[in-house]
């Protein structure tokens, strides 16, 4: 999924900031914006075509002259500026990591069945949470090919006033560290983030069912990892690969799934929307996975434990298996859990 409309939204805002409300060419550019707005809309919405790409072009062409006639800037400038060492606490840091920021790539996730499960006679390190083996038929959708980094939630954490993660230094993240995966953030805070950026894009992101995440992660035919069925050292940042900290969200490429997702074993667990039940011993919702058996509640109360998915760069490889399912409170904070994104088609 391209990431140029939210690009067209940053470059317009930009222009509209520049120029100021009292710049006698700044209703101009207002109407600019409506007229992008909604052609971005109906794009989103229907699809895009010949039709919406002539007006889009003519539009864009149009902020293009103003930008140029009053600020010396092409729009492609304002959408994509040159990137900017970054300063933290410089009055200039808001404005930076905006330039840097850039919507989640997706990934489609076929419509169809696939299997879910792994039963011990198949896969020696699997628990008893895991089966029985059984077939789930989902619909289409979309996924983040990387976990939310923290340069994505830093815009968050800017623009929404959230309370940012404790391990940042002065509320903001490393350089260091913008393109690893956002941590010790709870459930409800994801969710937050997927709220934010569904009314900033105006597309309905969220959190993904562990049935999505599972068939985002093994396919249809029950492979035990992303890539295969044989774990493969320098694949996966679990326990076994004894960096213990986090790496770069796309750090491992030849370790992507089917649907070409990355990071899916190992690095940080990911948050999901399935509830797992009261207690951690044994899971209040059993396999078979139904969606509708009150696993997919959204507003459970806040001592049922939600599942996470994939492993950790502090746990064994046992638990970066595709089929694993953990579980943690969503209220929770760890440094090994992050997030990833999904839309629905």
């Amino acid at each position: 999924m391209s990431t140029k409309f939210i690009n067209y939204r940053i470059g317009i805002r930009n222009l509209l900031d520049t120029l100021g409300k009292e710049h006698p060419k700044y209703l101009y550019a207002v109407n600019f914006e409506s007229q992008l707005s909604e052609n971005l809309h109906d794009v989103e919405a229907y699809g895009d075509n010949e039709n919406y790409r002539t007006i889009r072009n003519k539009i864009i062409y149009q902020i293009n002259q103003l930008a140029l006639q009053t600020i010396q800037k092409t729009f492609n400038e304002l959408s994509k500026p040159a990137p900017i060492q970054i300063k933290p606490n410089s009055p200039s840091y808001q404005e930076t990591i905006w330039q840097e920021f850039q919507e989640p790539e997706m990934s489609f996730v076929s419509p169809g069945s696939f299997i879910m499960g792994s039963p011990p006679v198949l896969d020696p390190d699997a628990f008893d949470d895991e089966y029985p083996l059984h077939i789930v038929d989902l619909k289409g959708f979309y996924i983040a090919t990387t976990t939310v980094t923290n340069l994505q939630y830093a815009i968050f954490i800017l623009q929404a006033g959230h309370n940012p993660p404790n391990y940042w230094q002065n509320s903001v993240p490393s350089k260091t560290i913008h393109n690893h995966p956002v941590v010790d953030i709870s459930w409800y805070d994801a969710v937050k983030f997927c709220n934010w950026l569904t009314e900033l894009t105006e597309k309905p992101y969220r959190l993904p069912t562990e049935a999505e995440w599972e068939k985002a992660a093994r396919g249809v035919n029950a492979q035990l990892f992303p890539w295969g069925n044989k774990y493969e050292d320098n694949y996966a940042n679990t326990r076994e690969y004894q960096l213990n900290k986090t790496v770069a969200v796309d750090e491992f490429p030849k370790a992507k799934s089917p649907y070409d997702v990355i990071n899916m074993a190992g690095n940080v667990y990911e948050w999901t929307s399935s509830l797992w039940g009261s207690t951690m011993q044994k899971p209040q919702f059993h396999y078979p996975y139904t969606p509708n058996d009150g696993r997919e509640i959204f507003d459970a109360p806040s001592d049922t434990l939600r599942i996470i998915r994939g492993g950790a760069f502090s746990r064994q490889k046992r638990y970066a298996r595709c089929a694993c399912r953990d579980k943690l409170l969503p209220k929770s904070h760890r440094s090994n859990v992050g997030f990833r994104l999904v839309l629905s088609v």
